[in-house]
């Protein structure tokens, strides 16, 4: 009866009481995903590159 008592005043202050595995099971608001873009970045060649260091920048290619 005493560890009857202690179950019910677990209960009455919301603590578990009982542990149960998830595995497989379908849980609501597991699924929280997004997509990361990452952009393709064009490099710029600056050694061996005489008179070019005011040149404009490349377009930008986004793929």
């Amino acid at each position: 009866e005493g560890n009857e008592d202690e179950v019910e005043m677990m209960k009455m202050l919301e603590i578990p009481t009982g542990f149960d595995s998830t595995k497989e099971k379908l849980v609501a608001g597991a699924n929280v995903s997004g997509v990361r873009a990452v952009t393709k970045r064009q490099p710029r060649q600056y050694m061996n590159c005489r008179d070019r260091v005011n040149r404009p920048l490349p377009a930008k290619r986004n793929h």
